[in-house]
């Protein structure tokens, strides 16, 4: 009987999440009455005090192995107990005062539910799919899980079509940008809400939160699982996951509460409350990190009272460019420095006989990634500045000029904010534009594209060949063959996919012109977001085909091979070795 009740809880539990997910659902998203607001009250009661006898026997049957892991479930068990608190205040002062719903409540029981359910997730020890497959698969079930909340009747003014809710929720989870409703007044504060959560989730990636949560509630799964969250977040072994994934969210979460604060109190007088002051703080930090070019103005920060606003475009290309990055860039900087400062602190303070600690480097993949992004942001600057000046740029003089400019080529690297009139840019900027979307963030960021890596690797692979060397070598490094074989198919399925695009909304939709339909595309496909306009002039089939591109630039086209290919081929190690012969190419 002692085994069973257990089993009942966590059951219980599990339908109680799930109830949970549906309870908010229907509060937030249907107009409610007396009555059903009363329910909820009851049920988010219910939910807390089963959460918290559910944790309360974890911690009492299963000691976590760590120090870290008994902190985060009495962590846990306290934030179910201050659910348990404030739920029963908010039905006495609802029921008794009839005053509105305490909103912290229902933040504490969307945390809950999504730890309880992202452990459900992480402890699955059998795991069936391929994990390139399971990336692809948790951007499409997060996909159609943000589509039907937009649909819901509160997150519109005045309802919204299908097409226009898978558009918008894709684009947001992909963190593209593109979008065929003003955010600001075709949205709720409540959808507005939801895109948020959506560019969030989509920045940092679904798996990336499920087994972070699982991790803290569960620990550690079976060792498959554990290889799979290496191999998703580039961790150096498997025993340093946790760290990673601490590393990440934390790192993301700390740059984005910075930028919120700096985007807040660097915005002009025409923010009177202070509530919307935050939001729009929160959300273009959000949005800026994660690369998405969501904003809740109707022409960007090309706004009337923020177009001229530089230190606001300053700040926003910088939470672009540390999005942009790659999180694998920052935690070698971070053990970098660490090392370093340790390493020092030993040379200067060592006791007789200790061994001094080794002096770190930078890894190869960490100054490429710096190199190349370097040059792209400077020279599409420079460019921008040159074929812009006696255009879009001479509303601006001086220092605006040169802040527009920077602005433009960091924008370009998959962001989609614009302080200037995209539609008006020179021809030869616009082809400017599709190079540097093209090419994209660097790889392991929130921004797509071929990526920086990509890019810098093809071009070294060139060199040396016109120089006749068979080989790669960087910083006293040489780049293993199959990073140049990934790097060719990743180019060559790029073009492929950009071009059934631009054939796609050719064919629905030729009307628009070949120029502002090519660049929707590449804009779609690398997660860019920039557009000249025409994008709320697609027909729906054109619609669907920029859904189509976006999800796979997201999550690479060739991710999505390679997940189906060995879900249902898998490879076997074949240990033969053939002879070799030379195929001419010239």
């Amino acid at each position: 009987m002692s085994k069973e009740r257990p089993f009942l809880q966590d059951h219980l539990l599990f339908l109680g999440s799930v109830i949970a997910f549906t309870a908010l659902v229907f509060d937030f998203g249907f107009q409610n009455n007396a009555w059903h607001q009363t329910a909820t009250d009851v049920y988010y009661l219910v939910y807390g005090l089963l959460f918290f006898a559910r944790v309360r026997r974890i911690i009492a049957e299963n000691p976590a192995p760590g120090r870290a892991w008994r902190i985060s479930r009495y962590l846990i068990l306290a934030g179910a107990a201050v659910l348990i608190a404030l739920a029963l205040l908010n039905l006495l002062e609802f029921v008794l005062m009839d005053k509105e719903f305490i909103r912290p409540t229902a933040a504490l029981v969307l945390l809950l539910a999504t730890i309880d359910l992202s452990g459900r997730i992480y402890a699955i020890e059998r795991q069936t799919l391929h994990p390139a497959l399971a990336f692809v698969l948790s951007f499409f079930l997060l996909i159609c899980l943000g589509t039907m909340l937009l649909l819901l009747p509160l997150a519109t003014p005045s309802g919204i079509s299908f097409v226009d809710a898978l558009f918008t929720a894709t684009s947001a989870v992909c963190v593209t940008g593109l979008i065929v409703l003003d955010t600001g007044s075709d949205f709720t504060l409540f959808g507005q809400f939801i895109i948020l959560l959506l560019i969030q989730l989509g920045a940092l990636g679904m798996l990336t939160f499920t087994n972070l949560f699982g991790l803290f509630f569960r620990g550690y799964g079976s060792y498959r699982n554990r290889l799979m969250v290496k191999d998703m977040i580039n961790a150096k072994d498997i025993g340093d996951t946790f760290k990673a994934l601490v590393k990440i969210v934390t790192f993301t979460f700390a740059i984005e509460g910075l930028g919120a604060i700096l985007i807040y109190y660097h915005l002009g007088p025409g923010f009177s409350g202070q509530e919307g002051r935050l939001f729009f703080a929160v959300f273009h930090a959000v949005s800026a990190f994660g690369n998405a070019g969501f904003s809740t103005l109707s022409n960007s920060l090309y706004e009337e009272g923020f177009r001229y606003n530089y230190s606001l475009h300053l700040i926003i290309a910088a939470l672009i460019i540390l999005g942009g990055i790659g999180y694998s860039v920052f935690i070698n900087i971070y053990d970098y420095l660490k090392t370093m400062l340790r390493y020092y602190y030993r040379r200067l303070f060592r006791q007789k006989g200790e061994v001094a600690y080794r002096k770190p480097n930078i890894s190869v993949n960490t100054r490429i990634v710096l190199y190349t992004s370097l040059f792209l942001v400077a020279g599409g600057a420079i460019a921008f500045y040159t074929l812009e000046y006696d255009n879009t740029l001479a509303e601006h003089h001086g220092w605006g000029k040169g802040v527009t400019a920077l602005f433009g080529s960091v924008t370009t690297r998959t962001a989609g904010f614009n302080t200037v009139d995209t539609g008006a840019l020179a021809l030869p900027t616009l082809m400017i534009f599709l190079l540097l979307m093209w090419i994209g963030a660097s790889p392991g960021s929130t921004g797509g594209g071929i990526k920086t890596t990509t890019f810098a690797l093809t071009l070294m692979a060139i060199y040396r060949q016109v120089l006749g060397q068979d080989r790669i070598i960087f910083g006293w490094k040489q780049i293993p063959g199959q990073a140049l074989q990934r790097a060719t198919a990743v180019i060559i399925l790029s073009i492929l996919g950009i071009g059934a695009a631009i054939f796609s909304i050719v064919y629905f939709d030729g009307h628009l012109g070949f120029m502002p339909i090519a660049f929707e595309c590449i804009s779609a496909y690398s997660t860019v977001g920039l557009s000249v306009g025409v994008t709320a002039s697609l027909s729906a089939p054109s619609k669907v085909t920029l859904v189509l591109a976006m999800f796979v630039g997201r999550v690479s086209f060739l991710t999505v091979l390679t997940g189906i290919a060995r879900q249902f081929a898998p490879r076997t190690h074949n240990p033969l070795r053939y002879p070799e012969e030379d195929i001419l190419i010239n």
